[in-house]
């Protein structure tokens, strides 16, 4: 800059900021200028990392897709992949515009994404708006619009860059890691109310689902869903570093043990679609490893019959949390625990009867996510106490089922871009694991498993389209940016380069056409 020593550049940056923020702390954040302050402080801190995301934002926004993280200086208590989604594939499209580089191009998901993208918003403009308070909207519901779009932004966003192949494991479990954050709300807990403060980094659900659960409750369940998330978590990392076949070898028995162990602990969350889940994730991936034609067959069914036969016969003595975890299963629980687990079910089946004669009515133009402040407050005051949550949720669109979760907000337009995603996803996902670097082979089958396990579940246990996009298109994106694209047969890309290949071998005997 005007042949400046780089020193200077910076103190002539940093030095004012300094002053400024040092101005607006110094004038109380709790003054009444409150808001006007915390915005200059986070406009400051902005550009003050704006030479880190410049450089580093691509890995950023993967390192903090996963994460347990809030935006402190922001109201709404929004996750940070929101922020640096935007922010990554703004600094992507800059670039390109300057240096003429290009997004990776993957016109199967580009195409799905666009006509969903569009679904949502001509359902929100013809639904009366997106509920954003800065245009005065008298509804609410502008964060589940954000949401959705920002998820659909920051798949141009993964696929804006290829990550390098020496990289690619070591950013691959980045990725996966990152959730291992949900332990901070707990950490916090601990400390004191003297560090309650850090709750503005963390979303404080992780914690107040155990408050609300506690020994104090109705019940007496103490459910650690931090703690169902980080082991989800670590089984997932196992699955993409090892695989079942290198997780349970002969020469590494520490690998299985650990697994197994972690497999025990997430019991603790109490949560029967995390363990629903898991099993789901690790039967596609014993499928797609074709391990039911090794010895791991009969070694799985004699594990599986083993811990049956065990649960079985101490399910009465496990923690109430675990005993909830199972009990879906045909085994004997406390029947605080059965109460407790059949009333969750009760009154989602009783909102579901409500919800399926509306369909109908919402086929060709959805409802939309907007929230209308007057009903949200007749159906809460107009209802029992103990409809109260139920009634909230039924106005709030949190409908607990992926299906009914699309079809009344968005209408038909919406299930045919979703399940045209889905469909395509699954398409570009196989295509990476059969045709993509050999290197990337235990990676590539845990993302087709953990996307297969994710749209089964979603349509049949449990589903929230608005705040689960973001899991379809981060790995949809991941996956593009590790493969640099969608992976083709040989023969396609032996005939894309003028190549014949001869016979069916996929090393090549070739010649030049």
């Amino acid at each position: 800059m005007f042949g400046l020593p780089r020193i200077l550049v910076v103190y002539a940056i940093a030095i004012p900021l300094a002053l400024i923020i040092g101005y607006a702390l110094s004038t109380g954040l709790a003054s009444t200028g409150d808001e006007r302050n915390l915005m200059i402080v986070a406009a400051a801190i902005f550009i003050l990392v704006l030479p880190i995301l410049f450089k580093w934002h691509h890995i950023l926004m993967i390192c903090s897709w996963n994460a347990a993280l809030n935006i402190p200086f922001l109201p709404g208590n929004l996750p940070f992949w929101l922020l640096l989604g935007v922010v990554s594939f703004g600094i992507s499209w800059l670039n390109g515009l300057l240096t003429g580089s290009r997004f990776l191009r993957v016109p199967e998901l580009t195409r799905p994404l666009i006509f969903l993208g569009g679904a949502v918003f001509m359902t929100g403009i013809l639904r009366g708006g997106v509920g954003l308070a800065a245009f005065r909207s008298s509804s609410y519901g502008s964060r589940h619009y954000i949401f959705i779009f920002v998820a659909i932004i920051s798949y141009f966003a993964f696929s804006a860059l290829r990550i390098p192949l020496e990289k690619a494991r070591r950013v691959a479990a980045l990725y996966i890691l990152s959730a291992t954050t949900a332990l901070f709300a707990n950490i916090v807990f601990m400390l004191g109310p003297a560090f309650f403060f850090l709750y503005m980094l963390t979303p404080i659900d992780y914690r107040s689902a155990e408050q609300l659960t506690s020994p104090t409750g109705l019940v007496g369940i103490e459910r650690f869903s931090s703690v169902s998330t980080v082991c989800q978590t670590f089984v997932g990392y196992f699955l993409l570093r090892w695989g079942i076949r290198g997780t349970f070898s002969y020469g590494h028995s520490w690998r299985g043990a650990l697994f197994v162990a972690i497999l025990f602990l997430s019991l603790l969350g109490g949560f029967r679609t995390v363990e629903l889940m898991i099993f789901i994730l690790l039967l596609i991936q014993f499928t797609i490893e074709k391990l039911w034609m090794t010895r791991f067959t009969p070694i799985l069914l004699g594990f599986t019959m083993a811990s049956g036969l065990l649960l079985a016969a101490t399910s009465e003595h496990l923690p109430m949390s675990a005993q909830r975890a199972v009990s879906f299963l045909p085994v004997k629980v406390d029947p605080a625990v059965a109460y407790d687990a059949e009333g969750t079910v009760e009154w989602r089946v009783q909102m579901w009867q409500v919800l399926i004669p509306q369909i109908p009515r919402y086929l060709l133009l959805g409802k939309g996510f907007s929230i209308d402040p007057n009903e949200m407050y007749f159906s809460i005051i107009g209802g029992g106490a103990e409809d109260i949550g139920a009634q909230a949720e039924l106005v709030a669109g949190d409908y607990h089922s992926g299906p009914l979760s699309v079809i009344i907000p968005l209408g038909i337009w919406g299930v045919a871009g979703f399940l045209w995603l889905l469909g395509a996803g699954v398409r570009v996902l196989y295509r990476n694991f059969r045709y993509g670097d050999p290197a990337l082979r235990n990676i590539n089958a845990y993302f087709l498993a953990f996307f297969l396990m994710q749209s089964i579940v979603f349509f049949l246990i449990f589903g929230a389209f608005k705040n689960q996009l973001y899991i379809f298109t981060g790995l949809l994106g991941m996956s593009v940016s590790l493969n640099g694209g969608a992976a083709k047969p040989p023969q396609v890309v032996a005939r894309a380069a003028g190549v014949a290949i001869v016979g069916r071998s996929q090393s090549p005997v070739s010649v030049r056409v």
